[in-house]
């Protein structure tokens, strides 16, 4: 058994131990994302990797459209979803504009499979994914946000996970949206910068963010994005991930559980 197949057999152990404990904490994930997805809505998944965000929308009444490149991943999507008039399921990958790209696929995990090779660096130099490695290689379809919202409408809510290509799928959008998420890794603060910066320039929003998937904001207050920056310039934990959620203009939800 070589490195590869021990770090698979952990994955197998910690994907059992995830879905324990979001079952557990599904009840809080449900009030969490309440106040940004109500039924009704339209929900775009960017990176819906085996479905999980998915179900938990369908539980809040949306409607989603589930993006994802991943053949191994889109098989499991159409057997989970494929007769749910609720669920699209769109198998291509979200970048700046419409073309060809290629997929690096871990060895180990699909859900850290990515498209940006300073990602895939920087995870590893940084010591969190230190011993996996991305040795093949996937040619995908790219397609934007912008032609998904011509194809389905204007989306209530756009959910970006994209590991390290959070970006380019942003690049891909020319309209603001009122409501969305997206994925940070601290190894990648430029990048971060990158992404605030091109979300200013559809008009201001207000920012907080969570730490890995745990529900529940870890700022008491709204943020401006240079003030999360500086939060996050700040942490000691240089291998933190979690996600940025933004509400174009002043939010109006109910006060959150804060740390």
């Amino acid at each position: 058994m070589d490195l590869q197949d021990v770090l698979r057999f952990y994955s197998k152990f910690r994907s059992v131990y995830k879905t324990v404990r979001r079952s557990i904490n599904s009840p809080s994930l449900l009030l969490f994302l309440s106040k940004f997805v109500k039924p009704g809505d339209l929900v775009f998944d960017v990176g819906a990797n085996v479905g999980n965000y998915v179900m938990v929308c369908l539980k809040l009444g949306a409607r989603v459209v589930a993006i994802e490149p991943q053949e191994d991943c889109v098989k499991l999507l159409v057997s989970r979803f494929g007769r749910d008039h609720r669920v699209s399921i769109e198998p291509v990958a979200l970048g700046e504009k419409e073309g060809k790209g290629l997929l690096y696929l871990s060895d180990v995990r699909t859900p850290i499979s990515s498209m940006s090779r300073d990602w895939i660096e920087a995870v590893k130099t940084s010591g969190r994914f230190r011993h996996f490695e991305w040795r093949r290689s996937q040619a995908v379809t790219v397609t934007c946000v912008d032609n998904l919202i011509d194809k389905y409408g204007n989306p209530s809510f756009c959910k970006i996970d994209a590991e390290g290509y959070e970006h380019e799928v942003l690049m891909g959008l020319n309209f603001p949206l009122e409501k969305l998420s997206f994925e940070y890794h601290i190894e990648c603060l430029s990048k971060l910068e990158l992404c605030l910066s091109r979300l200013e320039e559809f008009g201001t929003y207000s920012f907080n963010y969570t730490i890995g998937e745990q529900p529940y904001f870890r700022s008491s207050a709204w943020l401006n994005w240079t003030d999360l920056l500086q939060i996050f310039r700040s942490l000691s934990d240089r291998t933190l991930q979690g996600d940025i959620y933004a509400i174009l203009g002043k939010p109006h939800l109910e006060r959150e559980r804060f740390l």
